[in-house]
């Protein structure tokens, strides 16, 4: 991911920045991506300290930011506000989202044995790992009962 961040988007995106600013300049953010006109990545010191060394929250935080980056460059900058009538409309869950299925694809969950097989062949935490297992497990299930 760092090197993704590093190296790969700044040859492949025409203007995209990456920072990494000290944690005292975004108090209570571990990342933040700016869109609309610009593509920017801005990771806080201390997740890209964890990134560099495989953490995995900083991961999920890259990958996240990430989203934002791929999911919503073309809309106009908001603040994001998470909403009470559908999620899948919020930005932040759609994130959330494309992380979780960037950093652990359904293809490969299908070959594992269990959830934590799934944490540890992806590197990611027991909660995502159980919530992509779980997952591609009930779409298993769903593809054999409408086949």
């Amino acid at each position: 991911m760092v090197n993704l961040l590093e190296l790969v988007l700044p040859e492949v995106l025409p203007g995209f920045d990456f920072y990494v600013l000290p944690d005292e300049e975004m108090p209570g953010m571990a990342g933040v991506t700016a869109t609309g006109g610009q593509q920017t990545i801005i990771l806080s010191e201390s997740t890209y300290i964890g990134l560099c060394h495989g953490d995995r929250e900083a991961r999920h935080v890259a990958a996240h930011e990430l989203g934002h980056l791929v999911l919503h460059s073309a809309q106009t900058p908001m603040l994001a506000k998470r909403t009470r009538n559908d999620t899948r409309v919020d930005p932040e869950w759609q994130a959330d989202r494309f992380a979780d299925l960037w950093l652990v694809p359904t293809d490969g969950v299908r070959k594992c044995r269990s959830a934590k097989h799934v944490a540890a062949k992806y590197n990611v935490s027991d909660e995502l790992a159980e919530r992509r297992w779980t997952e591609v497990k009930i779409e298993g299930i769903q593809g054999e009962l409408f086949e």
